[in-house]
């Protein structure tokens, strides 16, 4: 449960950090990783606002928005350059928000038991 609360933190946490800060750019699609299920991982190549050269990863895709050689736009934000992601995967928070209160609870709810339960 502890581990269903991070990730729906981490998710919530750099989604907002997207939808709030995000900086909406062309990247050029310089690597395809594609696993033995088929789940693609784009790596993109862009310049960020204060001149520097980057390359992050987006994804999972089970059909990729582009090929190698590609251009899509991309939102990153600029206080975390790991934290990138097309606009399309920019998730509201309406899933993973609830999913981590709700987890949050059940822990809580279990640490509570295991601590003071008869």
């Amino acid at each position: 449960m502890a581990l269903v609360f991070w990730f729906s933190a981490t998710v919530f946490r750099r989604g907002r950090a997207l939808r709030k800060r995000g900086v909406r750019i062309a990247a050029k699609c310089v690597r395809r990783d594609r696993d033995s299920k088929g789940i693609s991982n784009l790596t993109m190549q862009f310049t960020a606002e204060d001149g520097r050269e980057l390359h992050v990863k987006v994804g999972p895709f089970r059909s990729p928005p582009a090929l190698v050689g590609g251009i899509i736009d991309v939102v990153y934000d600029p206080d975390d350059l790991s934290n990138a992601e097309i606009p399309d995967n920019v998730l509201t928070g309406r899933v993973s928000l609830p999913t981590a209160v709700l987890s949050g609870l059940v822990l809580a709810l279990a640490v509570f038991v295991l601590f003071f339960g008869d």
